[in-house]
């Protein structure tokens, strides 16, 4: 009874942390989807000419033409090729979003400038590829031959061009364009991953790939390794693209990876940093979070119809083509400048350029009177300034606003911060037009002598470059997502640069009835308010910035950093308090808009904006657990910047706010569903060592003479036995260590060595608290899966049993028929080594196992043959952990077969990958258990070989397969190879068979076996099962009733 209270209390624990983390995966995710749905009006053209002579895989897979009606009306390619590649199990049908909003953006901007034309601005022709929806993230051969594919269809799509142009004249001009020799590339999940896998076969073509843009890709790790092909294909395609950069093969190449962030589940957007196998002058990555008109994260699907990304997505693809090149697209510099303008944050002034404003209304301001309305002075002691446009004034009137620059003091650790709504430039009230207007900056000086306080001057004034506008979204959660998102505008300007000049002038015109208004300050170079914040210290108690420091004003924008560890696992909670200026009414009597913070970090991947909101979830990503590379140690900083920590950056109204107020802790029912995605895979792993411990524990107390336990009997045992408790302590205890290592051999091992160091076990992501934490938790999960499939696999074969045992008897004869063994073993070999693979074979094989459980239960429900049915059902466990390995594989055996593809990976008809669990399978079928008990030296040494197989099994799992689970197959391939091996030690005794087919053993009164010439005697049948254990009389024997003394008679004789 205790043992069970026990098994139950442990039940309910691991299954509680395991539905909580479960729970928070699904419906914990610190962001909300607000996606505006996408419409398209699509026509697929199949390419039928494309057959076999010039592809392999024209019966599997299909090449199709996509055109958008009412605007695509000729049914032949002649301008610049596209070329879509969908994911895993994706269609060729996901493309129509990005083709359809590209279509409507090249002719919008047509319609508005029709010289672009003349520029090699003509619009895109997008090919889709048919793959047959195959699961390419569970299979590695299927990547292999689709990449295969997508070199065979760009060969073929450049091949039409030469046709086609001559029959469609581009451009009404003089120039002509150049034949197409590159075909931009967009790739979607695993789609990016085939399209850099192109590159590395033969069949590829130098430069016909210039541009590759991928969607949600995996670049760095498989999100699923449960196929070795699928890591070899990772491996060879990372090294190429590594040494490609640097030798010179890929200096042309642009990669641009998007990755949607915290909302996209089916992969960890860790892995879609590129920052460590291509250098910034070739790749960048962002999440969509941070996408300027797009601020949103975005699922692993919504990233191809959210109409935000793909009309951003288009927008930035209009302004790279150029078909007067032979690549079809601008010079590789050039169009790195424009998706970094289009992708990153303007904000980030390392990526933006500097950019003339709007030309000035006159050359020079006369009769600019400081006292009027439209005349704003920026004082040194409020430190700010305030236009307002909401008064009815004439219309087509330009006003200057003039801040008042005094020249006390330096201006080197000044900047002018500009903040104002970009409906102060609309004709009309909230003219949707104006998203991308520029304000005219102008540095000014006074042409007068007359006294400023009581008289008009004369200035002259001049037209100043300024930083590329920053873009504030003010769109609260859960708005509408069809509507246009509001957004403010907001300049910072070095001071330095005005020391020449006695104003800044900011030209904006006054429409009648049009709302909008301007905020300016003229305060410190913002220095970010830092903030230690470590995990461990907000386990105690939370942190708390005030901003701004005593004694200064609250400036426009205000930046917190918080100093906290690159901890992808970790999602804190921030409350953002504002404080009221005390004179705010007077001033303004309302806020004009909610406080807009932006989270972001120096490697520029990530930044999120949010919006009047209070309780903000901030996470982060980047680079991923695991390493990619021998180089990433090596690149550090020149893959894009370094963790410094997290920068909170809050523009606010300073006219009615005087400060704020960050309160931080841990958000843990978040940070739980951070973990499933980054170590899912990790999962498996660790319920093999749970799996490989139960029935361990199992055969050493059947070795020590006691019964064969249950699983839950032993799962229970191994809670007492501090077993858990070990692991758990283990768990934490070796990623500090291989942290500390790696620390301390920084200097003395090669970047490969410490890569590969660091990418055992878990990997080693810093060392905050979740380096420990994670693994720890890890342990409680597995164990409680690997109880849950205990319980289920419990359930199901004891419902089997009993209906079986009301429907029809099954002895020992029927429970075990050696001779199907020998036609199962003749099939198998014929089977697997021509036509199935061995997953396959290994499915049967467990199908047939389940079976025998069944029937040795039943048995045991009349015979007592107990021990027997458990050991069955020890195996059946241990061996259903291999079964997530097989399932890739047969998925698309099974798919192929349905196109009647039949061209196999030649490692599927491997027969050594189901030897042992064949030989195992036949070998327990002879109804007996192996048991290593004495203290002989044979029996001593297979004992211990028996053990040391387990702890390398389990030592192999814990620290080479949390990355790699499918070694595990192999892994539990060996094992049981050698319990076959143990249980076919004596071979002779086994194989003297009596005419039913029932083993004949000697076995004592007592069910333990004696031997007159030896100790060292390795089998047993199963040793009476009744309640008196030690009577002399008949005991059970396979199901049959045999006389112990005539056993023994026949052994002495």
């Amino acid at each position: 009874m205790r043992s069970r209270i026990g098994t139950l209390c442990l039940l309910l624990v691991t299954v509680v942390v395991g539905l909580a983390t479960a729970h928070s995966y699904f419906h914990g995710q610190p962001d909300t989807p607000n996606c505006a749905m996408s419409y398209s009006r699509p026509r697929y053209i199949e390419q039928t000419e494309f057959g076999r002579s010039w592809t392999r895989y024209s019966a599997k897979y299909k090449l199709y033409l996509y055109r958008e009606g009412g605007f695509d009306v000729h049914n032949q390619p002649f301008r610049i090729p596209v070329l879509f590649v969908p994911g895993n199990a994706g269609s060729h049908k996901q493309v129509r979003s990005i083709a359809a909003a590209s279509s409507s953006a090249f002719v919008k901007l047509v319609g508005k400038s029709p010289e672009l034309v003349d520029e090699g601005c003509v619009g895109y022709d997008f090919f889709t590829v048919g793959l047959n929806e195959e699961l390419t993230a569970l299979h590695g051969y299927s990547i292999l031959e689709q990449a295969d594919f997508v070199n065979d269809a760009i060969r073929y799509i450049l091949s039409l061009y030469p046709k086609t142009r001559s029959k469609n004249r581009l451009s009404s001009g003089p120039g002509t364009f150049a034949l197409p020799t590159s075909v931009v590339v967009v790739g979607h999940s695993m789609g990016g991953v085939v399209a850099r896998t192109a590159f590395t076969l033969p069949n590829h073509i130098v430069g016909s790939i210039q541009a590759i843009f991928t969607l949600s890709t995996p670049h760095n790790n498989p999100t699923a390794s449960l196929e070795r092909h699928v890591e070899d294909v990772y491996s060879r395609i990372n090294q190429f693209w590594r040494h490609g950069f640097r030798n010179g093969t890929l200096d042309d190449v642009s990669l641009v990876s998007i990755a949607g962030g915290n909302l996209d589940s089916m992969i960890n957007s860790d892995y879609a940093y590129v920052g460590d196998l291509a250098p910034p002058r070739n790749a960048l990555s962002v999440l969509s979070s941070g996408i300027n008109d797009v601020w949103l994260s975005l699922d692993h699907q919504s990233i191809l119809w959210c109409a935000q990304m793909a009309s951003k997505f288009s927008a930035m693809m209009v302004r790279i083509m150029d078909a007067r090149q032979p690549t079809q697209l601008v010079p590789l510099d050039q169009r790195m400048a424009i998706m970094r303008q289009q992708l990153y944050p303007s904000i980030d002034n390392s990526v933006s350029e500097p950019v003339p404003s709007r030309p000035m209304h006159s050359d020079n301001y006369r009769y600019v009177r400081l006292a009027d309305n439209d005349v704003v002075k920026l004082h040194p002691v409020d430190m700010r300034a305030l236009a307002d446009n909401s008064q009815t004034r004439p219309r087509k009137v330009r006003a200057l606003h003039l801040l008042a620059l005094h020249k006390e003091g330096s201006y080197k650790d000044q900047v002018v911060q500009i903040l104002y709504d970009p409906q102060l430039f609309a004709e009309q009230p909230f003219d949707a037009s104006l998203t991308n207007v520029q304000l005219a900056l102008l540095g000014c000086n006074r042409t007068s002598t007359h006294d400023v306080a009581d008289a008009d001057v004369d200035v002259s004034c001049t037209t100043l470059s300024i930083p590329k506008v920053t873009k504030l979204p003010l769109k609260p959660e859960g708005d509408d997502p069809k509507m246009p998102v509001h957004s403010l505008h907001y300049v910072e300007y070095p001071a330095a640069d005005f020391e020449q000049y006695e104003y800044v002038g900011i030209e904006i015109p006054t429409n009648a009835g049009v709302q909008g208004f301007m905020q300016a300050s003229l305060i410190d170079q913002p220095q970010a308010v830092e903030k230690s914040a470590g995990n461990m210290q907000l386990l105690v108690q939370p942190a708390t910035i005030v901003v701004p420091d005593s004694g200064k004003e609250l400036g426009v924008r205000s930046r917190i950093k918080l100093v906290v560890p690159e901890d992808p696992f970790i999602v804190y909670r921030a409350q953002l308090t504002m404080r009221r200026n005390p004179a705010a009414n007077a001033l303004s009597p309302a806020a004009r808009f909610g406080p807009v913070v932006r989270q972001s970090d120096g490697r520029r991947y990530e930044s999120k904006f949010w919006y009047d909101k209070r309780s903000l979830d901030l996470a982060m990503h980047g680079r991923g657990a695991y390493l990619p590379s021998d180089s990433a140690v090596e690149l550090g900083d020149e893959t894009g910047g370094t963790w410094d920590g997290l920068y909170i950056d809050v523009w606010a109204d300073a006219g009615y706010y005087a400060g704020l107020e960050l309160t931080l802790h841990i958000n843990w029912y978040s940070s739980l569903n951070r973990m499933v995605k980054r170590y899912d895979m990790a999962l498996l792993a660790m319920s093999f060592v749970w799996a490989s411990l139960v029935l361990l524990h199992q055969l050493r107390a059947w070795n020590s003479g006691n019964r064969f336990p249950g699983p839950l009997q032993a799962i229970e045992r191994l809670v007492r036995n501090g077993t858990l408790a070990v692991l758990v302590v283990a768990a934490g205890a070796t990623p500090v260590v291989q942290g500390l290592v790696a620390h301390v051999m920084r200097n003395t091992w090669s970047a490969a060595t410490l890569v590969w160091w660091s990418n055992l076990f878990l990997g080693v992501r810093g060392g905050s608290m979740a380096t420990v934490a994670v693994p720890a938790l890890l342990v409680v999960v597995a164990l409680g899966f690997v109880l849950c499939q205990a319980m289920v696999l419990t359930a199901v074969c004891a419902l089997a049993s009993w209906i079986g045992a009301h429907v029809t008897t099954v002895d020992a004869k029927t429970a075990s028929v050696p001779g199907r063994a020998l036609a199962a073993t003749i099939a198998f070999v014929v089977f697997v080594s021509t036509f199935v693979p061995y997953q396959f074979a290994f499915l049967v094989i467990y199908l047939a196992q389940l079976i025998t459980v069944v029937r040795t239960q039943i048995v045991a429900r009349t015979q007592g043959t107990v021990d027997l049915a458990q050991y069955q059902f020890g195996l059946l466990l241990f061996w259903t952990s291999s079964l997530p390995y097989c399932a890739p594989e047969l998925l698309v055996w099974v798919r192929n077969l349905s196109v009647l593809w039949f061209d196999d990976a030649p490692a599927d008809h491997n027969l050594v990958s189901m030897v042992g669990y064949f030989a195992l399978r036949m070998l327990a079928s002879y109804n007996t258990i192996p048991r290593l008990q004495g203290s002989g030296v044979r029996t001593t040494r297979l004992r211990t070989v028996t053990y040391v197989c387990f702890a390398g099994a389990i030592a192999s799992a814990w620290v080479l397969c949390m990355r790699r689970p499918y070694i595990l197959y192999s892994v539990n391939n060996a094992v049981s190879a050698w319990l076959a091996l143990v249980q076919f030690a004596d071979s002779p005794l086994r194989l003297i068979q009596s005419a039913d087919g029932v083993l004949r053993s000697t076995q004592s009164a007592g069910g333990v076996l004696r031997s007159t010439q030896s100790a060292d005697v390795p089998l047993q049948p199963i040793r009476s099962t009744g309640r008196n254990r030690e009577s002399a009389g008949t005991s059970p024997d396979l199901g049959r009733n045999a006389n112990s003394d005539e056993a023994v008679s026949r052994k002495q004789r």
